[in-house]
């Protein structure tokens, strides 16, 4: 059975993002594709596999149990699990062919341990936190932890950082941080040089002289800029195509006379006869609260405002301007209908947040199917 709401992938906008997005960088730099938290809400499995088809072949996850689901579902690329691990689940990093990155001391004697344990070396990337205040080394330790993993033999074969402020053309921040993370060097000069990764989705479109040896790319891959509005603005003809939308359908039409409340609260009264449009999603389907009174919808190509508070499964549109709309007909709450389009960074606006809260909220709590 079917849900009365959906969330249809564009695979076409994917492939044609990835693309776009690889001609950014250079031929000798490798491509890693984010597909965390279940690809952004566009499906783990479903979004690494259209893009593996089309040769991306490194995939970043957040966590073990990521890696070991992309893994079982037949990916061959290389697949990164960036948040650590439990000591019990260190053997699939080993059983799924995942690279750990690693961010602390006791993680690294972790790794030594099961090295030895199973006579095989497990290549790591070590994370430094250079500015953002969260996972990772000190660059101040950088000595200290190449000994250690010496001392432990652990392979690192390369290092990692992350741009707290990419998506801000006007700051200064990501030229500091990539100076203080390009500084990192090893303490010795017989073994391979590390492979480099500090570019975000800003950091590949924004700051193109710190491209090192391995971008991380995540809402790009989706059809969003980081910088949201301003970074659509600004792209120059084909640009990116968001890959997701989501509809819903009427189940029921009403009128109400002027002056009837609206939903919980009744925080919105009507000042005239109003029709309404009763749709079956609410903030248990990803549309958040903080919508109530403030999102629109598209119903036969025109807007209709989202009138009194959102319910958890429900909420209501104001349909007296569709006249014609009855029950049954497709409810547009992310993409286009006719010549409206609603996306993510509308919705983000509406509800004081960003692209990616939205995307993944509609995507990880509703019924998802990719479009052939």
């Amino acid at each position: 059975m079917k849900s009365y709401n959906r969330v249809l992938i564009d695979p076409d906008a994917l492939v044609h993002n990835y693309r776009y997005l690889k001609k950014s960088v250079g031929a000798d730099v490798r491509f890693m594709a984010m597909v965390k938290s279940d690809a952004y809400g566009h499906c783990l499995r479903g979004v690494a596999r259209v893009l593996e088809n089309s040769g991306c072949t490194v995939f970043g996850v957040a966590e073990v149990a990521e890696g070991v689901a992309l893994r079982d579902s037949g990916c061959a690329g290389e697949i990164f699990v960036f948040l650590g691990f439990e000591p019990e689940d260190i053997d699939c990093f080993f059983s799924h062919t995942l690279t750990p990155v690693v961010f602390t001391f006791e993680d690294l004697t972790l790794i030594s341990e099961a090295q030895r344990r199973r006579g095989i070396t497990l290549p790591v990337y070590l994370k430094f936190d250079c500015g953002m205040s969260r996972l990772g080394f000190s660059p101040n330790e950088a000595a200290e932890v190449f000994a250690r993993c010496r001392s432990l033999s652990v392979e690192a074969v390369g290092i990692m950082s992350h741009f707290p402020c990419s998506d801000n053309l006007h700051s200064n921040n990501s030229e500091q941080v990539a100076d203080l993370f390009y500084r990192i060097v090893r303490p010795s000069e017989d073994v391979k040089p590390l492979a480099r990764s500090i570019c975000n989705s800003g950091g590949l479109l924004y700051q193109t002289a710190s491209h090192g040896e391995l971008v991380r790319v995540g809402i790009s891959l989706y059809g969003y800029y980081p910088d949201g509005k301003a970074g659509r603005k600004g792209d120059a003809g084909e640009g990116l195509r968001p890959a997701m939308r989501c509809v819903t359908r009427i189940i029921q039409v009403k009128t109400v006379a002027a002056g009837s409340g609206i939903s919980y609260g009744h925080t919105y009264i009507t000042d005239r006869e109003t029709k309404l449009a009763i749709l079956p999603i609410g903030y248990s389907d990803g549309l958040h609260r903080s919508l109530s009174n403030r999102a629109e919808v598209l119903i036969r190509g025109r807007r209709a405002p989202i009138r009194g508070r959102i319910c958890m499964n429900m909420c209501m549109a104001d349909i007296s301007a569709v006249e014609e709309a009855e029950v049954g007909d497709e409810v547009v709450v992310l993409g286009s209908q006719g010549t409206e389009t609603i996306d993510a960074d509308q919705i983000g606006e509406w509800s004081d947040t960003i692209s990616y809260e939205v995307l993944c909220a509609l995507g990880n709590n509703n019924q998802r199917d990719f479009l052939s």
